[in-house]
């Protein structure tokens, strides 16, 4: 009985003796309940080890989702940088047009900081979404000031046409509008137009539609030629060593009018270039669309 005893016997296939073994029941179930321990324990530990294992690949995959959401945040802030550069130049093409149109500006003000902040991993996420709606917002406002500009320029496309708007000749800006040293006197005085220096015989263009109004030698500008562009608009050229026009000539944007030259009180070959505005002088810069 087990409550008693168990004898085992065990009988080898050959002669031999027979070997005898008496186990009482308090043995039976320790060895019982050491083997129940022995595979508990055992079942605990597998479990653990795959437990470990999931949790390990767990991590892995969250490593690797965190680095690819990196990348993306990256990705992101490089085209904002980029879209924020391209609405920059948007928003200076937008204000040249405006000041040459004479059309007000009536949108919001729409400006993104030019500091970066520094804020932690875990707010990128937030500051990109921020910053792409701040973002979508400013292009709704240049698409609505294009609009506007658009349907203004649309009516009044013959002013468009004879307002200056392009280079009229190309080199090195020597001198820009407003107060320099006077090459000649050293003291400091307003200079009234742009000067642009190239090569003698350097090709001038009419920067708009306009009339040759004037084509004469004078002591300081030496040869000097205006055009009447209507609007109370003119455009004069100095320094010229040659005319390729006359008065009276109508000219088209872009028309070859003179070539470039050192006449007058100049000290070297360059284009001495005014825009007149309601006969004030005005920066011909700010009518040079880049």
């Amino acid at each position: 009985m087990l409550n008693d005893q168990l004898t085992i016997l065990v009988v080898p296939q050959k002669d031999g003796p027979v070997i005898r073994l008496n186990l009482s029941a308090v043995v039976i179930r320790t060895i019982l309940v050491s083997l129940t321990l022995v595979f508990l324990v055992s079942l605990a530990i597998f479990i653990d080890y795959l437990f470990i294992i999931e949790k390990g690949q767990a991590q892995r995959r969250l490593e690797k989702s965190l680095k690819l959401q990196q990348f993306e945040i990256q990705s992101i802030r490089n085209q904002l940088i980029g879209t924020r550069e391209q609405l920059s130049k948007l928003e200076e093409f937008d204000r040249k047009l405006r000041i040459i149109t004479d059309l007000q500006d009536i949108r919001p003000s729409v400006r993104f900081s030019p500091r970066e902040e520094e804020v932690s991993e875990t707010d990128q996420s937030r500051k990109a979404l921020s910053d792409l709606n701040r973002l979508a917002y400013d292009i709704r406002v240049r698409d609505a000031s294009f609009f506007q500009l658009d349907a203004f320029l649309q009516e009044r496309k013959d002013r468009l046409a004879r307002t200056p708007s392009i280079a009229p000749t190309q080199g090195h800006l020597s001198s820009n509008f407003g107060l320099r040293t006077d090459p000649f006197t050293g003291g400091t005085k307003f200079h009234n137009g742009m000067d642009i220096s190239n090569s003698p015989f350097s090709p001038i263009y009419a920067p708009a539609d306009g009339v040759v109004v004037n084509t004469f030698n004078n002591a300081g500008y030496g040869e000097f030629l205006v055009i009447d562009h209507g609007y109370n608009i003119v455009s004069r050229y100095a320094h010229l060593s040659k005319y390729e026009v006359v008065v009276g000539q109508k000219v088209k944007r872009g028309d070859l009018i003179a070539r470039m030259g050192n006449t007058g009180r100049s000290t070297a070959t360059h284009l001495h270039y005014e825009i007149l505005v309601r006969d004030q002088h005005v920066d011909p810069e700010k009518y040079i669309l880049q």
